[in-house]
């Protein structure tokens, strides 16, 4: 390959048609080019190889098999190919020219998250792509938001284009169309067959399509560390937050669409973009448009469920020091019940020695709904800090644990001092086999997604509970009630905080 004779500039014309109008994108092998075609008289964007990459003449020659492989898919939600060829050192992809944006200026755009049907939808239009490309027997390997294209469609709407086969891999005997040897594609959206240098297939172009859309509803990926091989790696060796927990609002049936693409092994996943693309079309995303089927009960007829405090066992005399005087403050040395181990809840009888600090006075509490009308039982939510067992907050009485169907959860909201060191959460409640999370933050968020992850959660309580806070700083915590419990309903009587 000879030497680039002059820099590319606008109205450089290539193979004597294609006079370059502006660079519009640059990436680690190629630059792109708005460019008009004088022959046809049509707008075409140009990929032009790196001139450090065009000197190489073996990765030329992959860089013109990635054109005639392109070329083979025919396919409205794939950016065509039309051409390919060299002038003058330049080798070069002509391909059609998309006007809009890509999926990550959209989600940037939509911060934190896009709706859950526009999420939906897009990720069904990649999967139809992806599908025809694995037909034709291409893996794109390198499926994220910048290599999706968001256009305006003729007939209105937004249509889905996949761009950017540039490091696809041809699934029968023609080998990469990169260089051999090298892990290909971008961290964040690697399978954990790629990230562990095995063949990938179509299901690790599943497996990347499935963190995309994890990312469009939950406003981050799965997974993200501090740097690019720790992010791999945390492909093969963690396991995702679910994405309810990062977002309300979130249907069940999704939530388990996105973890079975995301599965570790890829016999575990959809076997194809179809069964992927079936599945996401299968999901009922309507609008809730149904009459509340809530009962608005903040008092029973029945009154108020009296919580009897207890002596708790395990504290002096079988201690001999009830308390240690730690630099200024005094710390309570106690042994509590067990209430925080084991995945489920109160009751269990195991004892646990720990150090907690002081009770933190709570400022407030407030309800939580962000799904529903804003507020649950708000009047009531006072008597959960007010340090009295015979008042109380509850949630109202749904017609069935998923709320419902209305809603993936209802919260208190308990406001203390600004960044106060927070080690534990307990909570008094007769309501049985119940289920929380927990959220520690700077200040109250508005919906589920402003908390972040969560700190604790539990599942199958009975009665009251203990969650661990970590010594998370914060001025707020959420108790985020993801199952009301037997009768439909979560009472609690009590919460208090210990720094």
């Amino acid at each position: 390959m000879s030497e680039r004779t002059f820099p590319l500039t606008t109205d450089r014309i290539l193979a004597g048609r294609y006079r370059l109008v502006e660079s519009i994108a640059r990436g680690g092998m190629a630059e792109v080019w708005e460019a008009h075609d004088d022959v046809l008289a049509r707008s075409v964007a140009v990929k032009v190889l790196h001139p450090h990459l065009a000197d190489d003449d073996g990765f030329v020659e992959r860089f013109r098999r990635e054109a005639v492989a392109a070329a083979r898919l025919t396919h409205p939600g794939i950016v065509a190919t039309y051409d390919a060829g060299a002038d003058d050192g330049v080798a070069f992809i002509v391909m059609e020219l998309v006007r809009g944006q890509t999926l990550r200026q959209a989600m940037v755009d939509a911060s934190p998250a896009l709706p859950t049907r526009e999420a939906v939808r897009i990720a069904a239009d990649v999967a139809d792509a992806l599908e025809h490309a694995h037909r034709a027997g291409l893996v794109h390997r390198d499926v994220k938001p910048a290599n999706i294209l968001l256009c305006q469609d003729p007939a209105g709407g937004v249509r889905v284009k996949v761009a950017d086969f540039g490091i696809a891999k041809l699934q029968s005997g023609g080998g990469d169309l990169t260089q051999t040897g090298a892990l290909v594609g971008t961290a964040k959206y690697l399978s954990p067959e790629q990230v562990e240098g095995r063949s990938p297939d179509a299901r690790s172009d599943v497996y990347a399509l499935g963190v995309v859309l994890y990312e469009m509803l939950c406003g981050r990926p799965p997974f993200a560390a501090d740097t690019e091989l720790a992010t791999a790696l945390q492909h093969v060796q963690a396991t995702p937050v679910t994405p309810r927990q990062l977002r309300a609002g979130i249907p069940r049936p999704l939530e388990q669409v996105v973890l079975r693409a995301l599965a570790k092994r890829p016999e575990d996943r959809y076997q194809s973009g179809a069964d992927l693309r079936a599945a996401l079309l299968a999901v009922d995303v309507a609008d809730d448009d149904a009459v509340p089927l809530v009962e608005r009960d903040p008092t029973p007829p029945e009154g108020v469920v009296p919580i009897i405090r207890r002596a708790r066992p395990g504290w002096a005399p079988a201690m001999a020091v009830g308390a240690l005087a730690v630099a200024a403050g005094a710390v309570a040395l106690s042994v509590l019940p067990g209430t925080d181990g084991g995945g489920g809840g109160g009751g269990s009888g195991r004892t646990a020695t720990t150090v907690v600090g002081p009770p933190v006075a709570a400022l407030r509490a407030t309800s939580f709904d962000p799904q529903g009308d804003g507020s649950e039982n708000e009047n009531d939510a006072r008597n959960a800090v007010d340090g009295r067992a015979d008042t109380s907050w509850a949630t109202s009485r749904y017609d069935t644990r998923e709320f419902g169907n209305l809603k993936d959860g209802v919260g208190l909201v308990i406001v203390v001092p600004d960044n106060t060191p927070l080690r534990r959460l307990e909570v008094e409640s007769p309501t049985r086999n119940w289920a929380a999370a927990v959220y520690v933050a700077a200040r109250p968020g508005d919906e589920l997604a402003d908390w972040g992850a969560p700190v604790d959660s539990r599942t199958a309580i009975d009665g009251s509970v203990t969650f661990d806070l970590k010594g998370r700083r914060g001025g707020a915590v959420l108790l985020w009630i993801t199952d009301p419990g037997l009768g439909n309903k979560t009472q609690i009587a009590e919460v208090s905080l210990r720094s």
